[in-house]
């Protein structure tokens, strides 16, 4: 089996897709942080060893979801040379539960609430790029088994914002379309689509940076921040069935979860977003390192396969 280079039309980046290195150097999962001694901040009755509430659903009853400061935040309104906000949103009151065991009306609320934070920390004149995330499992960078994401809200557009902002903006004025447009289109007529509705298409992308990414993007462009309710539910059903999927057809656990956003208040055919869900095998190792290039060892025309089946 040979090795194909292809290249993301987000980044321009290589990625090497190369099932013939499947098996070589490969690490198992290592699953959620080991639970410590003391109690779970995260868990209902805890909520006093947490930063105070920011935000909450449902706004009544107990709570499914919360969003509370980061104890120990990357940026900060204080933080010299690296001012912005860190927020860690707490997904379930279930300390053991998953993206595969939330059902999708759950993660539809927990969808809306990442809305709700996007637009209030994007009304803030003083932010400039907002990062929402999850990580899952130690090799995915978490340091709490109970399910969470972050979110960080920076005074300057991160590298990664910047240079995909750039190239879509590029791609815009070159070809009169929105790059996510383009690359949707493409998409949906090749072999990787994993399912599609009038609002969100998942699939296997082209130039994937991991064995079984899935990316989750709307048919048509527009801010997160202004997403509608139909299609944030339509989002959290692909989700919840990408998920279960996953884990069904392979032993993945560990993933992160990365919302794809232009910078702040940036509107219209622009401020195209999309979600990845990226599964974590390992680390990357010394030629991810030396060339920039990962190294995907299934091609995500057999992941697609191997998840519609699942």
């Amino acid at each position: 089996m040979t090795t194909e280079r292809r290249i993301d039309p987000f980044t321009g980046r290589s990625v090497l897709v190369a099932p013939g290195r499947f098996g070589l150097g490969g690490v198992r999962p290592a699953g959620p942080p080991e639970p410590s001694d003391a109690r779970c901040p995260f868990c209902p009755g805890n909520e006093a060893d947490t930063e105070a509430t920011i935000a909450r659903w449902p706004d009544e009853g107990a709570w499914q979801v919360r969003v509370v400061a980061n104890r120990y935040p990357v940026v900060a309104p204080g933080y010299e040379g690296a001012p912005g906000r860190h927020e860690v949103v707490i997904e379930s009151p279930l300390h053991e539960a998953d993206l595969a065991d939330l059902d999708e009306a759950h993660l539809a609320g927990l969808l809306r609430v990442w809305r709700a934070r996007v637009a209030a920390l994007e009304a803030d004149p003083s932010i400039a790029a907002v990062l929402l995330f999850r990580n899952r499992g130690r090799r995915a960078g978490s340091s709490q088994p109970h399910p969470h994401g972050q979110i960080a809200a920076t005074s300057w557009v991160p590298a990664e914002v910047a240079l995909r902002f750039a190239r879509a903006e590029a791609h815009r004025a070159a070809h009169g379309e929105p790059l996510a447009v383009s690359v949707l289109r493409e998409e949906l007529e090749g072999p990787r689509v994993l399912r599609s509705d009038t609002e969100i298409a998942s699939f296997c992308p082209y130039a994937p940076s991991r064995p079984f990414e899935v990316r989750f993007a709307p048919r048509a462009p527009g801010a997160f921040a202004d997403a509608s309710d139909p299609a944030l539910a339509a989002l959290a059903a692909h989700l919840s069935t990408a998920a279960r999927a996953l884990r069904a057809a392979t032993s993945v656990r560990d993933h992160n979860l990365v919302l794809r956003l232009p910078p702040a208040r940036v509107r219209g055919e622009a401020a195209s977003w999309h979600l990845e869900l990226l599964p974590r095998t390992g680390g990357d190792a010394g030629y991810e390192l030396a060339g920039g290039e990962m190294v995907v060892v299934v091609a995500p025309e057999r992941a697609a396969e191997r998840l519609r089946s699942a």
